[in-house]
């Protein structure tokens, strides 16, 4: 039969408690002491890493940020120069017919004086030829001189 031995058991549960207690102290604690750190480091490296990816975050938007306002600004400047550029054009097209206009009166104004120019010369050259008909018809110069002052009367009346 098995008999059951009172202090063994006693002595067994007593060494239990002392190993128990032993492993508590000397193995128990100093491994969850490590746990803890490594828990402590991880909550750390945790910690800085979120710090990190939200300053990045942060970043990003202000990237993004920046790189709108520099669209917008593109777009601004761009729309500037194009009505700058428009200004100046409408500018220089007025410009050029305003140029083109002074041109067309200038040659009208020297074309009517040319052509002034020739009517008073072709009137004098009749004139003189009429005068030298009359002198080599009637012989006289005051009788020509007389002719020429009627013609140049009559011319007159007609270029009225």
């Amino acid at each position: 039969m098995i008999s059951i031995d009172f202090w063994n058991i006693g002595f067994t549960v007593i060494n239990l408690l002392i190993l128990f207690v032993a492993f508590r102290i000397f193995f128990f604690k100093p491994i969850r002491k490590i746990i803890e750190q490594r828990q402590a480091e991880v909550d750390a490296m945790y910690n800085e890493v979120t710090d990190k990816q939200n300053e990045a975050n942060s970043l990003k938007l202000e990237y993004e940020e920046k790189v709108m306002i520099a669209e917008t600004e593109k777009k601004q400047i761009l729309s500037e120069a194009r009505k700058s550029a428009d200004g100046e054009y409408q500018h220089i097209v007025t410009d050029a017919k305003h140029e083109a206009n002074r041109i067309h009166r200038d040659a009208v104004a020297a074309a009517e004086h040319e052509k002034e120019e020739i009517i008073g010369s072709a009137r004098k050259e009749i004139a003189q030829m009429v005068v030298e008909a009359t002198t080599k018809v009637v012989g006289s110069k005051a009788a020509a001189e007389i002719d020429s002052e009627l013609y140049d009367k009559f011319l007159g009346k007609a270029g009225e």
